[in-house]
């Protein structure tokens, strides 16, 4: 599966893109900011990968500019069986490579999943967790339109598609030159 859109492409996660994405998730600029914080094998990478890679609850991608390989992403169910199904859906994603994050270029990837999720998965609500100490998360969020809806050590924060559409013209447009 590939999406593309916003001068990225996301691309599932293959079984050859494993090392990489686990070497990226170990990274300390990385790992910080995930829930959980241990480092992870290959072994278990590997048999992460043979858990996710058929199942319809999840998608897993490796975001690609100018066909050079810059961070992950994900898609999660919440509530349903498999995404096609799912009211609530749980994106996530991290920029790896630091000439991209933090900037505008950043969001490119999450409009993309979200007009995924929203457009064509018709999901009604997407929903994440961030730290609390993870302040650009929670700031580039609020940027996307997401309200906090549990504030604690743990943050939840969530997005319907009418606030989705009207908070993110701005980025679209900009993103699409």
């Amino acid at each position: 599966m590939e999406l593309q859109g916003y001068h990225v492409k996301l691309m599932q996660l293959r079984r050859e893109d494993l090392e990489m994405v686990r070497q990226w998730r170990n990274d300390p600029k990385i790992q910080q900011f995930m829930l959980s914080q241990s480092q992870i094998t290959p072994e278990q990478q590997q048999a992460w990968f043979e858990k996710i890679n058929n199942d319809p609850r999840h998608l897993q991608f490796v975001i690609y500019y100018k066909d050079a390989p810059i961070g992950a992403a994900n898609l999660k169910v919440i509530s349903g069986d498999a995404l096609q199904n799912a009211q609530v859906i749980e994106p996530g994603l991290y920029i790896y490579d630091d000439k991209y994050r933090a900037n505008l270029l950043a969001f490119a990837p999450t409009l993309l999943l979200n007009d995924y999720c929203f457009d064509t998965l018709m999901a009604q609500k997407l929903r994440a967790v961030v730290k609390k100490d993870n302040i650009a998360a929670l700031n580039y969020n609020q940027k996307l339109g997401y309200q906090v809806i549990k504030d604690g050590d743990l943050v939840e924060i969530e997005l319907d598609k009418l606030n989705y559409e009207k908070v993110s013209k701005p980025l679209k447009r900009l993103l699409s030159r």
